[in-house]
């Protein structure tokens, strides 16, 4: 049960909506490249290219030819792909959850997230449960790679906030990040750092 005082619900996407294994890609590309993983591992950190990526400083195409101009034979369909491979499923039960929650309170998507994931995410929903787009669940979503902001800079709070004209004490934040609740809290926004349960669970609807 919610406090009463609660109007606004703010919710990650990965770990929280869909289910991940982050590790995935990276495990699929130290097998590609082998042997010169090491070095494009390192070259990948300093670059910041994933950062880069979710914020949009870096396009689609140049995070795929990053990977292109490092091994002959692979292709950018290869390379979408195994970037995918991260993402699981949506289970059911979170989304018949989120259009309960959306009858009774202004419910929001927050996601540090890329243009790749994203078509894979609406592609998955369509196929999966006929849902066009996993904006059409939300008062509003919120994705870092358009805003230019990510998770847990407060800019990307306050940028939620600003446009919706939210009282951080009648909004609560749902993450599976502490880094990402931590800053949430700093705005004085409700937290709940979903980390040993579902969302479901969270809201006591394991039964839908």
């Amino acid at each position: 049960m919610l406090p009463t005082n609660i109007k606004n619900i703010i919710l990650d996407l990965g770990g929280v909506i869909i289910n991940l294994d982050t590790q995935q890609p990276f495990n699929a590309f130290k097998k590609l490249f082998a042997d010169n993983y090491s070095e494009i591992e390192t070259t990948f950190k300093a670059m910041n290219l994933l950062n880069n990526f979710e914020v949009g400083k870096v396009s689609t195409e140049e995070f795929i030819l990053f990977f292109l101009n490092r091994h002959p034979n692979l292709t950018p369909k290869q390379v979408v792909a195994i970037w995918n491979s991260m993402l699981l499923d949506i289970p059911k039960k979170r989304i018949v959850l989120i259009r309960k929650l959306a009858l009774k309170y202004n419910v929001f998507l927050l996601s540090n997230t890329n243009e790749i994931h994203l078509t894979q995410i609406n592609n998955y929903l369509f196929d999966t449960y006929g849902i066009t787009s996993i904006n059409s669940l939300f008062k509003k979503a919120y994705f870092s790679h358009e805003v230019g902001f990510r998770k847990p800079d407060t800019e990307i709070f306050k940028l939620v906030l600003n446009e919706n004209k939210l009282n951080p004490s009648e909004t609560l934040f749902i993450d599976d990040s502490i880094e990402h609740i931590q800053s949430a809290n700093q705005l004085g926004i409700n937290t709940k750092h979903l980390v040993d349960e579902s969302l479901t669970h969270f809201f006591n609807e394991d039964k839908q």
